[in-house]
């Protein structure tokens, strides 16, 4: 339950601490006080979007905190999941700064908001005007049915395998989509891979074939010049070899003479060693472009067809054509294996199919269980909350097709007189009506969930007299399990409340700001006497006040 909440620097509120207790506890207070800004920072801690516009102090930072007593609640696993440190006093805190930037901690470890609102949303309920709407959605009708039959486990798996089957489905989809655009590619594809193939691009070097191409295009004069050059080095009458050789006989003869002269001996001896070897290089390229001529066409057929591909793919490296011939042939693969993969896919949802319409069948019957003792439950609560010419019918019916919440189809059933045929609650519900069945149904379904908390914020708005009272007395009741906090105008309602908390301006180094504190015995009688007369010395209505009380 809620054990206390700090607000600071938002809206009129400069700073504030309010401190809750178990059982029903009132707040009220004049319109406009404030009421509504101290359920804004509430909010604002349980995950809501943050309103910078009530940070009217924009150079302090805005911060609410919330402590909850997690005693009785069976929620350490979500603490495992998300790593978190669990305390049974868990403590929630939602921090704005001055640029407008939200960060979200609980137990001062970050959290996304999505994580924050995922904890509370299992911690405490906060229930407006506003969301007496979600009686309109039939969504809510399940909602009711799976609390009271305990389907709860059996709901969560069957969304878990819905979410799968709806990933499976659209993986199809995409499957399908895929095998049609490859179906109209795959011609194309082949034509490419066919051309590429023509060429053997792991034993292809561009940069060679190009040499070698130069090589015959110059043929005649190098083969002039290598000749020449081989002659001019291995000539019996004019061989440069020979006559280094000659001059290295000389100095060899005087190689203990002087150090110098077998220095430069050293030197003849790697020049002749170089010469060789260029002599040897020479004759080896000779007879490789007299052998190659005769392939020198096959090699310009290569060059031309592989300038024509990269001019064709607008690329300018062999290794980029080995890429895209790659890529082609993974494209033509993956046409060959996308039947199958279709086939697996259809398999899994079908079998999804079968096990999702069996669990539906399951939760349906059980919710069918139900709705006898929802409506007997409802119909006692609204005589009590003064409708006792009014009822509540929950048709259900079954759907031939798997949807997110199974195969039924609810309906909300309603007639405001006796005698009346029943109509959908949408269609002929009044606002106050609504407000009485919501509390009605919370009330009920309050003792089958595990939720600790609950706010009303107005919920009373719109009824009066010995209807408050009875609304009064259902939150009370309500309170036996959970903890209630009620925000209300109406003093009928005020006064079952086991605590009461008012919340006022004052004026503060010339500003007005919210403040709140809760009430002593006379003070409480002096604020009920006042809400039912506006004069809180009226003595009759303290007498009244005095007999709410007590």
């Amino acid at each position: 339950m809620l054990i206390k909440l700090k607000i600071n620097n938002y809206a009129l509120i400069d700073s504030l601490e309010i401190s809750f207790k178990k059982g029903m506890t009132s707040i009220t207070g004049e319109t406009g006080a404030g009421k509504s800004i101290i359920l804004g920072g509430l909010s604002m801690v349980l995950g809501s979007r943050v309103d910078n516009s009530k940070i009217i102090n924009k150079q302090e930072k805005c911060f609410v905190e919330a402590s909850f007593d997690l005693t009785d609640l069976d929620i350490k696993d979500y603490f495992t999941k998300n790593d978190l440190d669990y305390d049974q006093i868990t403590i929630i805190r939602r921090e704005v700064n001055q640029s407008g930037k939200s960060r979200a901690f609980i137990n001062d470890t970050p959290v996304k908001l999505d994580q924050l609102s995922e904890l509370t949303n299992n911690l405490i309920d906060v229930h407006s005007q506003f969301n007496n709407l979600s009686i309109l959605d039939s969504d809510f009708i399940f909602l009711i049915l799976d609390s009271l039959s305990e389907n709860q486990s059996l709901i969560r798996d069957f969304h878990n395998n819905f979410k799968s089957l709806k990933i499976l489905q659209k993986k199809l989809e995409e499957k399908i989509s895929l095998r049609d655009k490859l179906n109209s590619d795959l011609d194309y594809n082949r034509f490419l891979l066919d051309e590429f193939n023509e060429l053997e691009f792991n034993n292809i070097n561009l940069d060679e074939i190009q040499d070698k191409i130069k090589e015959a295009d110059n043929l005649d004069q190098i083969k002039e010049v290598l000749v020449t050059t081989i002659n001019h080095l291995n000539s019996e009458d004019i061989g440069v070899l020979d006559k280094l050789q000659e001059i290295n006989k000389f100095l060899n003869k005087l190689s203990n003479s002087s150090d110098r002269i077998n220095i430069i001996n050293s030197r003849i001896e790697i020049a002749i060693e170089e010469l060789n070897a260029i002599s040897s290089d020479s004759e080896s390229i000779l007879s490789d472009i007299e052998d190659g001529f005769e392939n020198i066409e096959d090699l310009r057929n290569i060059q031309d067809k592989i300038y024509s591909l990269q001019n064709k793919h607008r690329v300018n490296k062999v290794e980029d054509l080995l890429e895209i011939k790659n890529d082609i042939e993974s494209k033509i693969s993956v046409h060959n294996d996308i039947d199958s993969d279709i086939i697996e896919i259809e398999n899994k949802i079908s079998s999804l199919n079968l096990s999702l319409m069996s669990d539906a069948s399951i939760i349906h019957k059980k919710r069918e269980s139900v709705i006898s003792d929802f409506e007997k439950l409802m119909n006692k609560n609204l005589i009590e909350l003064g409708m006792e010419k009014s009822g509540v019918k929950i048709d259900l019916t079954k759907s031939e097709d798997i949807q997110k919440n199974g195969i039924s189809i609810g309906k909300f059933l309603f007639k405001s007189n006796k005698g009346s045929i029943y109509s959908e609650l949408k269609d002929i519900a009044s606002g106050g009506e609504i407000s009485r069945i919501m509390l009605s149904i919370k009330s009920i379904i309050s003792k089958y969930t595990k939720l600790a908390s609950i706010v009303f914020d107005e919920i009373d708005t719109g009824i009066s007299g010995l209807v408050s009272s009875k609304v009064g007395e259902l939150m009370k009741y309500m309170s036996e399990n959970m903890q209630v906090i009620v925000i209300t105008h109406t003093a009928q309602v005020a006064s079952k409340g086991d605590f009461h908390f008012k919340v006022f301006k004052r004026e503060q180094n010339d500003k007005v700001i919210t403040d709140i504190k809760l009430l002593s015995d006379k003070e409480r009688v002096n604020e009920i006497a006042e809400m039912l007369s506006g004069d809180k010395s009226n003595k009759s209505a303290n007498e009244l006040a005095n007999e709410l009380l007590n």
